[in-house]
């Protein structure tokens, strides 16, 4: 029996996934989320609330995390979370535009976007997004719940760890590690490794401080 698949969220996130699972010759069934925006795109109906989801059988439906991030990744890993614990899987969503390695690792729930490349030897936790034309270079290790946002560059060996979010446009130069939850500024230059929950900007990239998660989405967004 093939799997209905079903969207949570329902913005313009959620509708680059819808078209790439078209592209894909996928059909989706509808998109959840907390209100009616229409049809996602022409032919997929909003369902209803998140609850709706929980209302199907888990063996009957494949999720794709639709939900975005501007620097918190809360969340998007929520959502994986909350539909994991009760024994609901998710998608990988791979634009057919997306130029992948053979032998990359991919956890559940990854999403490659339109020009993504993504290169030899890397290797990707679960509900990682790499955005529209961001590059990941070899032996790069990204850990769950990141978000490596559109144009942003991981050179050779660098290390990303939980819920990082690397801003559009920014640079990790080869070899860098880079903390859990924190975040890189749009159109930084990285060039040396950067402490968890640390909110780094510039070019070269300098810190501005160390926050707590609700400090650091507020902080990105000033």
């Amino acid at each position: 029996m093939s799997h209905r698949i079903l969207i949570l969220g329902g913005g313009g996130h959620a509708r680059v996934l819808a078209d790439a699972l078209r592209q894909q010759g996928l059909a989706v069934a509808g998109y959840s989320g907390p209100q009616d925006s229409g049809e996602l795109l022409p032919g997929i109906p909003y369902l209803g609330p998140d609850q709706v989801v929980f209302e199907q059988p888990a063996s009957d439906v494949q999720l794709v995390n639709g939900v975005g991030s501007i620097g918190d990744n809360s969340l998007r890993r929520g959502l994986f979370e909350a539909f994991s614990r009760q024994g609901y899987t998710f998608m990988a969503v791979r634009h057919p535009a997306a130029v992948v390695a053979t032998d990359i690792s991919l956890g559940e729930a990854c999403q490659l976007l339109p020009g993504a490349i993504v290169n030899a030897g890397a290797r990707l936790g679960d509900n990682v997004l790499i955005n529209s034309r961001a590059l990941v270079e070899h032996d790069c290790e990204i850990a769950s719940h990141c978000h490596v946002a559109s144009g942003a560059v991981l050179c050779g060996d660098c290390r990303l760890g939980e819920d990082v979010h690397v801003g559009a446009g920014a640079v990790i130069i080869q070899g860098v590690s880079v903390g859990n939850g924190a975040i890189i500024a749009a159109g930084a230059v990285v060039t040396k490794n950067v402490e968890p929950l640390t909110l780094v900007a510039g070019v070269p990239a300098v810190t501005k401080r160390a926050m707590n998660e609700q400090e650091g989405l507020e902080e990105y967004r000033r």
